[in-house]
């Protein structure tokens, strides 16, 4: 197998299409991204609930059940190839796969943007936030995540200031479509990103499944974020007591100055 990116992109697809024939191109990829993901998530067993690892594991059984060997092997060989492609730099390399094998849905339409234009969004929105930095990490939110071509961008960016990822950011993406959700949560956790992937719809705050990266958990940012959610919290006044409260008269109305507006998503850092 060659460590070339460009190569192995290549070798890439001439495996890929010959993976199991007889079945729908989008079910092979499909089950390549389910088999990898469960793989890299399962590996966490020790921090997952019993319940949730034994469920991933059963569907993880049952989709190899349904290939020769010779082609489960191949998955595996797709997975090598996949981290080679990713070793350069974070980029989205699933992605433009997808739509390169001609899988995307036009119904629906699902396409993927390309690494480039989302590493300029990137560039353009939070470069100077990231420049001047100056908290112990931040938190950013994708509520429309698809494989994660804008997270990787991010973290390129990131990056590209001498910030580490794994120490400085913390990721929550989401998609209403599983394998999409999927497809991001793997090169996340391939590129050690701390977070956690959900998979529902974000506009009716819906979740039905959720992928903690590795890095979350081996970054132990389960007591981190608890602090750092603490200090977000609204002080709650204490109540006055009834014989101290006074009724007080009301004040002209007059209009609130407007606040100035602050640049990006800062409930949520980006």
């Amino acid at each position: 197998m060659s460590t070339n990116p460009q190569v192995a992109r290549g070798e890439f697809v001439r495996a890929f299409n010959g993976i199991a024939r007889h079945r729908h191109r989008y079910e092979v990829f499909r089950d390549f991204v389910n088999l990898s993901a469960l793989s890299v998530h399962n590996s966490m067993r020790q921090f997952l609930p019993s319940e949730r690892f034994e469920a991933l594991e059963s569907e993880y059984l049952a989709t190899v059940k349904r290939y020769e060997k010779d082609d489960v092997d191949a998955f595996s060989q797709l997975l090598a190839k996949l981290v080679v492609m990713l070793e350069p730099e974070p980029r989205d390399v699933l992605g433009p796969l997808y739509m390169e094998l001609e899988l995307g849905n036009n119904n629906t339409g699902q396409f993927f943007t390309p690494p480039e234009i989302s590493e300029l969004m990137a560039r353009i929105t939070y470069g100077d936030d990231l420049a001047s930095l100056d908290r112990p990490f931040i938190t950013v939110c994708e509520p429309a995540c698809g494989a994660g071509g804008m997270v990787l961008a991010f973290i390129k960016a990131m990056l590209s200031h001498r910030h580490n990822p794994a120490h400085r950011v913390w990721v929550q993406a989401q998609d209403i479509d599983r394998t999409a959700a999927l497809m991001c949560y793997l090169q996340m956790a391939l590129w050690h990103v701390p977070g956690v992937v959900v998979v529902g719809n974000t506009l009716a705050m819906e979740v039905r499944e959720t992928f903690y990266t590795p890095a979350h958990y081996l970054g132990c940012w389960g007591p981190r974020l608890d602090r750092y959610w603490a200090t977000k919290a609204p002080a709650v006044p204490e109540p006055v007591p009834r014989e101290m409260a006074q009724p007080v008269a009301p004040e002209p109305t007059q209009r609130a100055p407007m606040p100035a507006r602050a640049q990006g998503q800062f409930d949520f850092d980006f």
